[in-house]
């Protein structure tokens, strides 16, 4: 019995999206969870988990984009802007960074979760670009200055408490 119906000629099979998606999701799932390591290390609320599913979940966006512009329909869509989703993801992150910030009395805290945050998603968008190698030597800078800067803050700014209370408390670390 023949089909009455034809494919597309830009028809993918699914394997194919699987070998597409599961390598830049397991980077970023890597990327993710080593970013996550430094901040859960420095006893910071958003950690292994929030980190890896914000880098994975970026990529995953990043790359399905991709191939909606190339296989998304029967006929090419060479105008499909693939950037929308990109611009997409930039404002969810911002949304979930500005969930992290809280203000108490004269302290503002959570700024530096926030922007770490942002960064792990645009390092998801990259993977989801296919930009392997510059994320992974972008990753190692990353932690190399989140942990020169905890470092310098220690030893130079003794004095300076972001919240002495939360690490006393055993709920969990702050949010910076």
């Amino acid at each position: 019995m023949a089909l009455d119906y034809e494919l597309p000629i830009h028809y993918l099979p699914e394997i194919d999206i699987l070998l597409f998606l599961l390598p830049k999701v397991g980077v970023a799932l890597i990327v993710g969870t080593i970013v996550g390591i430094e901040r859960e290390y420095r006893g910071k609320l958003a950690g292994i988990k929030t980190n890896a599913l914000i880098c994975a979940a970026s990529a995953l966006f990043t790359a399905a984009s991709l191939m909606m512009s190339d296989y998304g329909s029967a006929t090419p869509a060479p105008s499909a802007d693939v950037t929308r989703i990109v611009s997409q993801i930039v404002s969810g992150i911002g949304f979930i960074g500005a969930g992290a910030i809280f203000k108490s009395q004269s302290k503002v805290q959570g700024l530096t979760t926030a922007a770490v945050i942002w960064t792990v998603s645009a390092l998801g968008i990259m993977i989801g670009y296919g930009i392997f190698l510059s994320t992974i030597i972008i990753t190692i800078g990353l932690i190399c200055f989140l942990s020169f800067v905890a470092y310098f803050e220690k030893r130079f700014f003794k004095h300076r408490s972001h919240s002495s209370s939360d690490h006393n408390s055993g709920k969990g670390g702050t949010m910076d």
